[in-house]
Formats: structure tokens, sequence, C-alpha cells
């Protein structure tokens, strides 16, 4: 396969900022140079402004396999990340049965190899997601789990966090924490703040996230580990973290959601429940604060927080309605409007690929001679309106229906092959 004529985004690549053709022969970059000729039937892919950059890499997208494959299969989701551009993406646990076990693990791998996307397991942090007793750890890694959490949303208590802590010190393992207190938002419904009072709506304050935020680093600072802070929402989270040491002392970093970089508490103004996501959209302030954090690299990865929710979860009144959106098909592609130079972009793009790589423990990819060849093809030129068409799953929860979206996911290269995002 034979890349022409392709801008390469890659800020840990030697040929970045370069246009250039790429050699693809076994799975592999074979050459890059200025102008390469093609060698016998090879194939060769050729697209106007076209961008290269390692492959996308979500981390916590929900999967409703097993249990709720009316709102998301391996068969949708798959589709769904296809379509944002990713080539892998790491599964939350959150199922029914939870996945929990080896056999989740060696199901989750089996269903999914050699595709357009590799679906990654995390494992549940507590039997059930209920809490209180570990799940087997040790022997989860050793099966591949990623990491391990009990979802967003919950409060994981001081003592199950302590203990897991020290307990995945043993082998090297990573805990991805939500920081979330429901219990200082009962029944809220939005942030808290100007906007929720003017809509007569529930608030969640900021402190959801700062109060078990404070707590969860004190308490790895205490115990060792590694954890991942995951779904940042606040300006104040994000100095809560800097403060700490972002990247030491066993943080190993943090995530953001696509949809907090890219809206606000504002835009739940007109009742739209598919804005309603939690943590919840904040302040133009925290909004701004993220995406600093994105540009400086304080923030490590960019999210889709993904979550299908079917007709009769969100077609309610706004406080009835369930928290969720969907968003690895537009996650990319709505960074657009603010990533608006070369060194935001390029930001952008490592908070998709390197940054989540990093997290995981997964071997970083770069664009070189020699390295795997897990690419994402995209423009950033043009404009399209986003409806319903573009969404390959089985729901239409998306904030960004019928909005105007610049650029275009072009297509990957995973496992050998060109997928297009058709």
């Amino acid at each position: 396969m034979l890349l022409r004529s392709v801008l390469i985004t890659d800020p840990a690549s030697p040929h970045h900022g370069n246009t250039r053709d790429l050699r693809i022969t076994g799975g592999v970059i074979r050459a890059i140079a200025e102008a390469l000729e093609p060698e016998g039937d090879e194939e060769v892919v050729a697209y106007p402004d076209a961008r290269v950059s390692p492959g996308f890499v979500d981390i916590g997208a929900y999967l409703g396999d097993p249990g709720h494959e009316e709102r998301e299969d391996i068969a949708s989701l798959t589709a769904s990340a296809r379509a944002g551009g990713y080539v892998a993406v790491a599964v939350l646990p959150n199922t029914e049965p939870v996945r929990q076990t080896v056999a989740d693990m060696t199901y989750l791998r089996s269903h999914n190899r050699d595709g357009a996307v590799d679906l990654l397991p995390l494992a549940a942090l507590s039997r059930d997601t209920a809490g209180r007793d570990l799940t087997e750890m040790m022997e989860l890694d050793a099966a591949g789990a990623l990491a391990f959490t009990d979802g967003p949303g919950r409060n994981t208590s001081g003592s199950l966090l302590k203990r897991a802590l020290e307990y995945t010190r043993t082998f090297g393992g990573v805990i991805l924490e939500s920081a979330y207190d429901p219990e200082l938002a009962e029944e809220g419904q939005m942030h808290e703040g100007a906007v929720s009072v003017q809509l007569g709506l529930r608030g969640i304050p900021t402190m959801c996230e700062t109060i078990p935020l404070r707590r969860n680093l004190s308490i790895l600072e205490y115990t060792g580990g590694r954890m991942i802070t995951h779904l940042l929402s606040s300006a104040d989270g994000l100095e809560l973290l800097r403060e700490f040491g972002i990247g030491t002392n066993g943080l190993a970093g943090c995530t953001v959601g696509a949809h907090h970089l890219t809206f606000t508490d504002a835009d739940l103004a007109a009742f739209d429940p598919n804005f309603k996501v939690l943590p919840p959209l904040r302040s133009e302030e925290d909004r701004e604060a993220l995406r600093q954090g994105v540009a400086d690299g304080s923030i490590a990865a960019i999210v889709s927080h993904h979550r299908a929710r079917h007709r009769e979860e969100k077609d309610l009144e706004f406080s009835y309605a369930t928290f969720g959106a969907l968003g690895l098909e537009t996650a990319f592609r709505q960074q657009l409007r603010w990533a608006d130079d070369e060194a935001k972009l390029s930001a952008v793009i490592a908070a998709l690929t390197a940054g989540p790589r990093r997290l995981l423990g997964l071997e970083p990819l770069h664009i070189d001679t020699g390295a795997p060849a897990r690419l994402t093809l995209y423009t950033i030129s043009g404009e399209s309106t986003f409806t319903a068409a573009d969404l390959p799953g089985k729901t239409t929860n998306h904030p960004l229906l019928g909005q105007s979206l610049p650029g275009r996911i072009l297509g990957t290269v995973n496992h050998d092959r060109l997928w297009t995002s058709a």
C-alpha cells in the first residue's frame, strides 16, 4: 500500500510537519520519502489535503455487550469508532454481567481480532462493581486487562481505593478513577451555576469533583501505585492535579471528555437531553482551562466519553432523561473549532494518540520507517453538516446532530489494511 502525499502530524516523529509518501507492507511502514514510485500492483491511496497521524486510541467507551446489546454491541461500537478514526478503544466493564473474569477478557479480544478497531478490555475494580471486594486483579492483568475501574459516576470508597492501589503495586497495574461524589449533588441535573438557576434545574457543584479528587490524590500519595484521573471537568480539578504533580507521585495522568472541550452549561438552555452528561458540562471558564490543559500537555488524553442510550432513555423530560451521549464519531472533528493553529492541532493529536497509549501502558507508536502501520487519515479542510445518517450505531443520542463540523475522517490503516470511513 502506498499512501501518496500525506501531511504527517506526529509531534514525536522526525517527519512531523512534512508531506511525504508512505509505503506500507506487512503492516509495517517500510519507506517514507518525498516521492515513492508504486511497485508492481501496489495499491495507491491518495486524497486531497490528506493528513496522517498515529491511530487514534480511546479510553472508557461504553459497550453494551453483554446485557444491553440493544444500545451498543461489538459491531455497532466498532462502526462508530471507525467513523471517528479510531484504531483501538478501551471499553468499560459496566456490562451485565460485569466484565470481571479472565473469560471476559478472552471473549472481548476474540471477537474483534484483525478488524478495523481493536477493542481493549478494562476490568472491574470491585466484584460486580459493588464497591466492596476487589476482583482477581493480578489474573485479569495477565489476561490483558489494561486498567481497573468501576466506571464513571460512582464514588469509590477510600478503603477500596487504598487496597486497590496497594495491591496493584505488586504487578504494576493501574487504577482508572473518576472523581465524583453523588451525595453532594442529590438529584443534580447539570453544572451548578447561574445557568442552572435560570433553568430551574438542580445543580451538580464543582466540589462533587474536587473533594473526592483531593481525597484520591492523598490516598495515592500515601499508598503509591498508579492512577489515572478520568473525565476531568473543572478548572479547579485541573489545578489540584497540577499541584500534586501530573505524571509524578504515581499519578499517570488525566483524561478529559471531548464534549467538555466543546460545550458549556449554556448549551443546555434548550433542555436537549443529548447534552446531559456526567460529569456535567461546566462553565466557559472551565472549558477554557481544560483546553489550555490539552494545549500545554497537562491533560494527557481526550476521550470520547461515548455512551449509547436508546430513545426510551433520552426522549423524556430533561430531569428524567438518562445521562450519556455518543462521541466516538466526532471526538476529533469537534476539536478543530478551537484547535485553529498547528500547535494546538498537534496537542490535540498527541492527546488522541500518544497520550492514551501512555496512560494504558501500550507501546508508543510513531510515524517512522520500521514502525507498525496503525494510522488515522483525515483532512481538516472543508465542512459538512453532521446528521443521523453519520451515526452507524444503534442510537442517535449525539449533541452535535444538525451542526456543521470541519474536516473529515478519511479512513484508518490497521492490521495491514485500509479501512475507509464510509
